[in-house]
């Protein structure tokens, strides 16, 4: 077999073995990711108010009442139109609005930022900045933080 065949067919085989050996070599790694759901601990005071937040600022549906034994009062969970959801727990012992911006900040997802943005500004949520960001970020009722980014597909 000429050099310049035999180069070739090296090269045919490594441009063929090289995809199969890192997808190989991938499955070996145990997959990791976050998923799209979310617990939070909120004080019952808020609970009227996130509901509102989320139904009517937000474009959730009705949330879903989950009873838990040890609670006093049941969570509510969310639904996001195009997927992922949120679920609170209602408790005294929450953090409170202030002890809670101080917490996870979580991001929310659309194809149209501006016009979440107006829905939110023009329901009054307040409004936070972060110095090594430009992304939108507001307080829901009870202090959780929420940030609105462009869908990354």
């Amino acid at each position: 077999m000429s050099t310049t065949r035999r180069d070739a067919l090296e090269t045919l085989v490594v441009a063929c073995i090289s995809p199969l050996a890192r997808v190989l070599a991938a499955k070996e790694s145990p997959m990791l990711a976050m998923s799209s759901r979310a617990h939070i601990l909120v004080r019952p005071s808020a609970k009227q108010t996130l509901t509102q937040c989320f139904t009517e600022v937000l474009g959730c549906a009705a949330p879903a009442a989950l009873n838990a034994p040890g609670l006093t009062e049941p969570m509510l969970a969310f639904r996001f139109p195009d997927g992922g959801s949120v679920s609170f727990e209602f408790s005294d012992d929450a953090p409170d609005e202030r002890q809670a911006r101080r917490g996870a900040w979580l991001e929310l997802q659309t194809d149209d930022v501006e016009p979440l943005r107006v829905k939110i500004v023009s329901a009054g949520l307040a409004q936070l900045r972060h110095p090594a960001t430009t992304t939108f970020y507001f307080a829901l009722p009870g202090g959780q933080v929420f940030g609105i980014v462009t869908r990354r597909e």
